[in-house]
């Protein structure tokens, strides 16, 4: 009797010892995945196939289309086109392994992926879920899902900003001019691109930084330096000319009163803007320098 009941309680652990192997967060299977992972992050597409069998197939939002290994690989490089960056967050990653009723071995992953725009250095982040079956160590089958819908409107969202109609940057263009004219200089710098090249005319005083790269400069550098040169300084009889290639050129006049000596200008001036997606990328400033150097060491 007594051996009896040790035979059975041996039978029950060793049959809860199989059932509990039936899910873990830790096996040989989720290690490979996470290779792969990573092998993904790095762009290191040979390392990422070596974890597959060759029959492997890929199957992204869709239970239909299934890819195979080389049509995987050239999917990741395309979705490289629009992205200057782009990879799974450390961060929060969970994996599982689940053993099916048929003996079917799966790992699943969650975690968060994340990509930054080219176009306008815009972050998109998405929770996706992959889940890859196994058969002798090897990736057979992988299939992942997630919610595009934000990465498509931001790309929608840029091809839209792309196809701006002249009219538009000019407007853009006048908005700057209306915030500078009410002293709002953050709404002008907020206006340039974060690469923007900016050049003042040269022969002016404050083209001795040129190029100024990035809004930070062009405040450092031009408008804290009038605010500091002027008491007052003013834009007039602005006009603006439709230009090709993204270009507005605007015809205007300086008025302005130095501090320092109380000297006045009325100078001729013209600005010429370039914009992609919405946003200043170079400015080129054209002045007559003589009668700004003259008022300066009057």
């Amino acid at each position: 009797m007594k051996k009896t009941f040790v035979l059975a309680i041996t039978i029950l652990s060793l049959v809860a010892c199989k059932q509990e192997q039936r899910y873990t967060q830790n096996s040989p299977e989720i290690d490979t995945f996470k290779s792969v992972i990573k092998s993904y992050n790095d762009q290191d597409w040979d390392a990422m196939l070596v974890h597959y069998a060759d029959t492997a197939k890929t199957y992204n939002n869709s239970s239909d289309i299934g890819l195979t290994l080389s049509e995987m690989v050239d999917y990741h490089k395309e979705s490289l086109n629009n992205l200057s960056a782009r990879g799974f967050l450390e961060k929060e990653q969970e994996y599982e392994m689940v053993v099916t009723d048929k003996g079917d071995t799966w790992v699943n992953f969650w975690g968060d992926w994340e990509g930054t725009l080219k176009a306008n250095n815009k972050k998109i982040k998405i929770p996706i879920h992959l889940t890859a079956q196994f058969k002798d160590g090897k990736i057979v089958r992988t299939s992942g899902n997630w919610d595009n819908a934000p990465m498509v409107l931001a790309l929608q969202e840029i091809e839209a900003m792309n196809n701006l109609l002249p009219e538009e940057n000019r407007a853009i263009v006048n908005n700057m001019y209306q915030s500078f004219s009410q002293g709002d200089v953050p709404a002008v710098l907020a206006s340039l691109d974060p690469n923007v090249v900016w050049m003042e005319a040269e022969g002016n005083a404050y083209a001795d930084r040129n190029p100024y790269k990035g809004p930070d400069a062009v405040l450092e550098g031009v408008f804290s330096r009038i605010g500091e040169d002027y008491e007052s300084f003013t834009l007039e009889n602005i006009k603006l000319h439709e230009m090709a290639d993204d270009k507005v050129l605007a015809t205007l006049r300086y008025n302005g009163k130095l501090k320092g000596n109380g000297a006045t200008i009325d100078a001729q001036a013209a600005h010429l803007w370039t914009l992609s997606d919405g946003k200043v990328i170079a400015f080129q400033q054209y002045v007559d320098t003589k009668q700004l150097d003259e008022a300066l060491n009057k």
